[in-house]
């Protein structure tokens, strides 16, 4: 019997939708998801670094920003069916941001740029960090997740000199148009991106996180192998855990899967909440050094701004060392690692008190303990960030009805930028406030006291993974 026209239709789009599309194994391999989020930070590092170099007073504004960006990109992540959307929408906006830049002769229009710029960073590091996360194997999220962070890095290393060239051989626009030409790349990276999830209805096959369950810490071993990631039934677990898993099912069966909901299961992990406090002192690290580090070396050692842009070669060198980070971490243990960069960082930081006149040694001093900072601080973020994407995925196991469709990475990532932002904001109030009104020596005491704590909640995690259980509570 001949098909009506509406059956036809349904039948035509069937045929299409069963024909995976062009290039299928490239376009979802983790390497091109790979390249593709290493490409994004890369231009989110580039734009960063090139507006700092000029506009250091818009420091709080990005970091609000990106507060503000990460949970709409989460959520709009979440309820996408197509995750590459969200991440274009975030570098149209990082285009929208430089096109203002370039063109602003106002000071609202570059407070707005700059609410742009880090509502772009907020949007694609929440996004890119999700997909690249379900594209690899288990044992190798470290490794990607070092080498995704070290495109960041890399762009704020390359950009200040690159800047700088081309601004004195071309001018003031044309620094502009070569990063309106990075974020096209980026932008075209992301359209031909395949989502794993997407690519998976025709590569059922598909690496998952769930993979791969020999690697990493003691407490990846509980994760049984992922198996509800991979479709198996939790009560096919160990005995001795049946009756808490069922406890737990009946918990979250009463709970709407909604943000909040999710959130607060998530913010139960110990470990969650050592990468999330980790990300902030990294952060407040980081932008701490923005905000003071120039000042600092102008006053001591007399040296010009190229001088002291310069001397950010040293702390940011090191961070093209977070692929081998990340190897380290998934060969070693991520925690283990993670309190490695602690125990580098911590004495650093306290040292560069020392650095106090202008003579060779306290110079030599200084690019020595920058160093040993550059390198500390990497490591215990790559490896505990890398340690979130476990840590959710042994809530997803031991905590029934709790975002089986994955969407609980996003708003993991979603709460790695929300603290990132936060960091950016308060790294240059309390560090700047701290230079002018004490001294060198004192700040840094102050920022040293402030990592060393970012290593309790790590060891915390490590005493208490084996009874996560009786932290989930609404």
């Amino acid at each position: 019997m001949p098909m009506n026209g509406v059956e036809q239709g349904k039948s035509s789009q069937q045929g299409s939708s069963s024909r995976p599309p062009i290039l299928l194994h490239f376009r979802s391999s983790k390497w091109f998801v790979g390249a593709t989020s290493f490409l994004t930070t890369f231009t989110d590092g580039v734009l960063y670094s090139v507006v700092q170099t000029w506009i250091t007073i818009l420091f709080v504004v990005f970091g609000f920003s990106m507060v503000l960006g990460a949970p709409v990109a989460g959520w709009v992540t979440q309820h996408s069916s197509l995750r590459q959307i969200p991440l274009i929408i975030g570098l149209l906006s990082a285009l929208a941001s430089t096109l203002l830049f370039m063109l602003a002769k106002a000071l609202y229009l570059l407070v707005i740029a700059r609410c742009l710029q880090g509502i772009s960073a907020g949007v694609v590091y929440t996004t890119v960090l999700a997909l690249l996360v379900d594209s690899v194997e288990r044992a190798e999220v470290g490794s990607w997740v070092g080498i995704a962070l070290s495109g960041v890095n890399l762009g704020v290393l390359a950009a200040p000199a690159l800047a700088g060239v081309i601004y004195e051989k071309a001018g003031y626009h044309a620094v502009f148009a070569i990063c309106l030409a990075i974020i096209a790349l980026d932008i075209t990276a992301a359209l031909l991106l395949i989502d794993k999830r997407r690519a998976r209805k025709w590569l059922p096959d598909g690496p998952k996180l769930g993979d791969d369950s020999k690697h990493g810490d003691s407490d990846a071993t509980t994760t049984q192998d992922g198996a509800r990631r991979n479709g198996t039934d939790p009560s096919q677990e160990a005995d001795e855990e049946s009756p808490l898993l069922e406890h737990r099912s009946s918990m979250t069966e009463e709970s709407p899967k909604k943000w909040f909901p999710t959130t607060r299961v998530l913010l139960s992990s110990p470990q969650i909440l050592a990468a999330l406090y980790s990300t902030l002192i990294h952060s407040t690290l980081h932008t701490a050094f923005d905000a003071v580090l120039p000042r600092f070396v102008q006053r001591t050692f007399h040296w010009s701004s190229s001088g002291a842009g310069l001397t950010f070669l040293t702390l940011t060198i090191p961070s093209l060392m977070t692929p081998l980070f990340g190897f380290l971490s998934d060969r070693y243990g991520r925690r283990i690692v993670a309190l490695g960069g602690f125990a580098v960082t911590v004495p650093s930081l306290a040292l560069l008190g020392l650095v106090h006149s202008a003579d060779l040694s306290n110079k030599v001093l200084l690019c020595v303990f920058l160093v040993l900072v550059g390198i500390g601080i990497n490591l215990f973020l790559t490896s505990l960030v890398a340690d979130l994407s476990f840590a959710v995925e042994r809530l997803e196991q031991e905590v029934s009805q709790f975002s089986e469709d994955g969407s609980a990475y996003t708003e993991a990532y979603a709460l790695v930028d929300i603290t990132f932002g936060a960091g950016a904001v308060i790294g240059p109030l309390i560090s700047g406030l701290l230079y002018e009104k004490t001294t060198w020596a004192i700040t840094y005491g102050v920022l040293a006291a402030f990592c060393f704590s970012g290593s309790v909640p790590v060891v915390s995690a490590d005493f208490h993974v084996q009874h996560l259980e009786k932290m989930y509570r609404f």
